[in-house]
C-alpha cells in the first residue's frame, strides 16, 4: 500500500507539534490530523506539492510503499525505492550526546550544505 509518511520528516526536522505546524501553514484541522496520524487515504496533488514545499522535500521523500506480501519479492518492482528504513533520525536527540565542539562542527557542516543548495 502506498502511504504518506510525513512523521519521519517532522521528526527529522524537529517539528515537535506537526499538527499545529500544518494548521499554521494553511492546512485544515481535519487534513492536518489525517496527515499526522497517517490516516490520510488520498491527497490532492496541490496539497502534496504544498506539503513538500513546506517541508522542503520531494514526493519521493514523503511517500512510502508497504508492499502486499502476496506480491512476492518487492525488489522486482520500481516502487521498491519507496520502501523506507524505519529508523527515524531525530537530530536534536543525537546532538544531546555530543560535546559543544562536536555540535559546532555539525553546525559548520549544516551551513556548508545550506550554501551548496543556494548555488
Amino acid at each position: 500500500m502506498l502511504k504518506l509518511n510525513a512523521n519521519a520528516i517532522f521528526a527529522a526536522k524537529s517539528i515537535v507539534k506537526p499538527n499545529a505546524f500544518l494548521r499554521k501553514n494553511g492546512f485544515t484541522t481535519n487534513t492536518a490530523s489525517k496527515i499526522v496520524t497517517g490516516k490520510i487515504k488520498a491527497i490532492q496533488l496541490a496539497r502534496l506539492e504544498k506539503l513538500c514545499l513546506l517541508l522542503n522535500c520531494t514526493p519521493h521523500d514523503i511517500l512510502e510503499w508497504e508492499p502486499d506480501t502476496t506480491l512476492g519479492d518487492p525488489k522486482k518492482f520500481e516502487m521498491s525505492k519507496l520502501i523506507k528504513d524505519k529508523k527515524i533520525v531525530v537530530l536534536s536527540e543525537e546532538l544531546r550526546g555530543l560535546t559543544l565542539a562536536q555540535v559546532e562542527e555539525v553546525h559548520r557542516f549544516v551551513e556548508i550544505k545550506k550554501n551548496e543548495n543556494l548555488k
